[in-house]
């Protein structure tokens, strides 16, 4: 989809320079695709934080924390 936005250069050319990329289209894409990551990052940390278990035990881990040791 072709979009039109103004970015200031100052951030554009920091921008460039940081990441080595050497397009508009190349940041932006980047920029855009490291947003989306970190939400859905929050939104897997967040989900992690409710469950009643971790996730991450082992099965003996895991049998240990039930039985209560």
């Amino acid at each position: 989809m072709a979009t039109t936005v103004e970015i200031p250069d100052d951030v554009l050319s920091e921008a460039l320079r940081l990441t080595g990329l050497t397009t508009k289209k190349a940041v932006i894409n980047l920029a855009m695709t490291e947003l989306v990551q970190g939400y859905r990052q929050r939104e897997a940390l967040s989900r992690l934080a409710r469950m009643k278990h971790n996730p991450f035990l082992t099965a003996e881990e895991l049998a240990a924390e039930k039985s209560g040791e």
